[in-house]
C-alpha cells in the first residue's frame, strides 16, 4: 500500500511540474562555472534557483560562498537535493514548493530553467519583486523584455 502512495507522490510532483512550470531537464555541468561567473556570484550573494531539480546548480554556486534558496515542486528531487547539500545546511536552504510562490525580494542573483511557455509570466513576477541591480540567469530560453547583459552558449544573464 505504501508503494501506491509514494507512486501517486511521483507522478504528482511530475504532472504540476509540467503543467505549472517545467519538466526536471538537468543544467549541464560544463556550463555552471561560466554562468555563475558572468552573474557575479560569490561570497555572500544571495542566490535563488526556481526549480532546482537535483541541486546541482545551488552546489555549484554554495560552493563559491553564496547563501542559496531553492524552490522544488517534485518532493523526490527535493530529497535528493536535502542530501546533496547536507553538509552546506548553514548557508542552503531548500523549499518543497512552486517558484510561482518563492519568496525572491532579497536575491541578488535568480537562476531558472523555465520552458518558453511560461517565460512571460515570469518575467512579470521578476519585475514585480526583484530589487534593482539583481540578476536573473535563465537556461537556455530567453526573455524578452529584460535588459540582457551577458551570454553564454547555454544562457543569458539579465540585470534589472
Amino acid at each position: 500500500m505504501i508503494w501506491v502512495w509514494l507512486l501517486v507522490l511521483l507522478l504528482s510532483g511530475f504532472l504540476y511540474a509540467v503543467f505549472f512550470g517545467a519538466p526536471y531537464v538537468p543544467s549541464f555541468k560544463r556550463d555552471l562555472d561560466e554562468l555563475l561567473s558572468l552573474a557575479a556570484v560569490h561570497e555572500g550573494t544571495q542566490f535563488i534557483d526556481l526549480g532546482s531539480g537535483d541541486g546541482t546548480v545551488l552546489l555549484a554556486a554554495v560552493r563559491r560562498g553564496a547563501t542559496v534558496t531553492g524552490y522544488e515542486i517534485n518532493p523526490v528531487l527535493w530529497l535528493i537535493s536535502l542530501c546533496r547539500l547536507r553538509k552546506f545546511r548553514a548557508r542552503a536552504h531548500l523549499r518543497l514548493g512552486s517558484m510561482w510562490r518563492a519568496k525572491i525580494g532579497d536575491a541578488d542573483v535568480v537562476y531558472m530553467y523555465l520552458h518558453t511557455n511560461w517565460m512571460s509570466k515570469m518575467e512579470r513576477k521578476l519585475i514585480a519583486e526583484l530589487p534593482r541591480g539583481a540578476k536573473v540567469v535563465s537556461y537556455v530560453f530567453e526573455f524578452t523584455g529584460l535588459k540582457q547583459v551577458a551570454k553564454t552558449r547555454n544562457a543569458q544573464v539579465y540585470e534589472l
